[in-house]
């Protein structure tokens, strides 16, 4: 049983661990990368590139659920030895994301045809924007059916695997960052790379899949009466994933389109989101991570180790999401000025508050994995709907006088409507789950992150290196350290004094 139980803990804590890797190598990325872009091509230029992708990002809501539903299905299938069907649906899915791929292209060149008047930039600006639209119609069909692989290699608890190809393609990222300057690369060649270092990750996928027995071939097939259990499931997932999307990728369009500048304030919001980003994929990974076993543990229906699991892994998310959090909120401005400059430090505030809230969001992510697992998403999709189109209203509503704020405001109207739909329906009716201990395993580690804010906020670094250092840029970027430090020493001492966390799980 020991074994047993320490090989689960192996596969969490390894697909954390490289997961975790793979995020903090990407946000390094960004950190570098936005503020040499920026100066590079200047802020209008740089803000088309987030345009284009944000527009792709929404185009995703077409995967209908099946993200989910395959990722469910395949370990479950996994789990009762049911390998067959695995590969006639692995297959099938090619077929089913190839078609997909389709309709994605359709939708990527009417944009680049007659989408000009739809968002508030230049026409010069509009044929550069068009150019991203071309590129990123080449590569759709096969970024489409690399998710094949990665729902294969996913179910398969091989998340290291993906993440470790993902490491290899942010520096793959820095090499072409590198060549930006040195070849003087314009910003569609730098689009065009870019979005081909992201396509090529298929390969390793496929070879893994295939290697490892989890697909019998790389050919399209139409088991469709096998595949229907999957995309029925998915379905109900869709309206879900249709109102999550819309709701994370519509903030840069209606700025794109409501500002006075849509392409600047886009810039700005790309600024502001690159850390809340960061910490929403490194904690979001853990979705990925529990669905296999959730899905695993819905069958049991043991409802005492799964409150245990919930209460547990809830705590540890806390925790971590509050380490991640609050050096950013105890030093935003800090981060800021060494991030692309003091210029830009007005957008502290709107950091602040996005990263406070990152916390109540990404506590529930345990508990939402066992959702998932559920499928019973009736109530949760009328809450997303209702959740999002509150927020699409108030980034509109507050646009023109508040541009990033409205973004970032509209964001926790969402969020906080989705979180009190968990709590008042979701964990108690569909899951059985005592709501309490839930929160008191996220209100524990939160209030002990709060408390330790009141060190860095007494102690004034501003300055501190003033003299001793002629970079300003290093300037910031030690004060920041030095105020995470402040935050997270109290902080590990009250959660190891306190026994929230054990030095034996630290070590581990």
């Amino acid at each position: 049983m020991s074994s047993i139980k320490s090989l689960k803990n192996s596969y969490f804590f390894s697909a954390f661990f490289w997961s975790t890797l793979s995020k903090v190598l990407n946000a390094v990325f960004g950190f570098v990368s936005v503020p040499l872009l920026l100066g590079f091509y200047g802020k209008a230029e740089y803000g088309l590139l987030s345009i284009a992708t944000a527009c792709n990002g929404y185009m995703h809501l077409m995967d209908l659920g099946m993200n989910t539903g395959a990722v469910k299905y395949f370990a479950q299938w996994e789990a009762e030895g049911k390998r067959c069907i695995i590969y006639n649906v692995a297959r099938t899915n090619i077929s089913f994301y190839f078609i997909i791929s389709i309709v994605n292209i359709i939708g990527l060149l009417a944009l680049a045809f007659w989408g000009e008047s739809f968002f508030s930039v230049t026409h010069e600006q509009f044929i550069q924007l068009r150019y991203c639209f071309f590129i990123l119609a080449l590569f759709s069909s096969v970024s489409w059916i690399t998710t094949v692989y990665t729902q294969l290699l996913t179910a398969f608890k091989k998340v290291t695997y993906t993440m470790q190809v993902q490491c290899v393609q942010v520096v793959l990222k820095g090499v072409l960052i590198a060549l930006v300057f040195l070849c003087n690369l314009t910003l569609i060649q730098y689009f065009f790379y870019l979005t081909l270092i992201v396509a090529i990750a298929i390969i390793p996928y496929m070879v893994k899949s295939k290697k490892d027995g989890y697909i019998d071939s790389h050919k399209p097939a139409a088991y469709w009466s096998d595949f229907k259990v999957v995309l029925t499931f998915s379905l109900a997932l869709f309206a879900l994933s249709l109102f999550q999307v819309t709701a994370t990728q519509a903030r840069p369009i209606v700025l794109s389109i409501f500002a006075l500048d849509g392409a600047e304030t886009v810039a700005d919001y790309r600024i502001v989101e690159v850390i809340p980003q960061f910490i929403i994929t490194v904690c979001g990974t853990f979705v990925s991570i529990f669905l296999p076993k959730s899905s695993e543990m819905m069958i049991s229906h043991d409802k005492t180790e799964i409150q245990q699991y919930v209460n547990n892994w809830t705590s540890k998310t806390t925790i971590l999401v509050c380490v991640l959090c609050f050096p950013v909120i105890v030093g935003a401005t800090e981060i800021l000025s060494a991030y692309v400059g003091p210029d830009y430090s007005y957008l502290g505030k709107w950091l602040q508050i996005w990263c406070v809230f990152l916390i109540v969001q990404m506590h529930s992510t345990p508990a939402f994995s066992f959702i998932l697992a559920n499928g019973k998403t009736k109530v949760i999709v009328v809450g997303t709907a209702i959740a999002c189109i509150l927020s699409i209203v108030v980034n509109a509503l507050l646009c023109k006088k508040i541009p990033v704020g409205s973004a970032i405001i509209g964001y926790v109207v969402y969020m906080l409507c989705l979180i009190g739909v968990y709590y008042f329906i979701l964990y108690r009716r569909y899951l059985g789950l005592k709501r309490l201990p839930i929160f008191v395993s996220f209100l524990k580690p939160l209030l002990m992150g709060v408390i330790c804010c009141l060190v860095p906020s007494l102690i004034n670094v501003s300055g501190l290196f003033s003299g001793l250092i002629s970079n300003t840029r290093l300037e910031y970027i030690f004060e920041f350290v030095v105020l995470s430090l402040l935050w997270i020493v109290p902080f590990f001492c009250i959660l190891i004094v306190t026994r929230t966390i054990h030095l034996s799980e630290l070590k581990k």
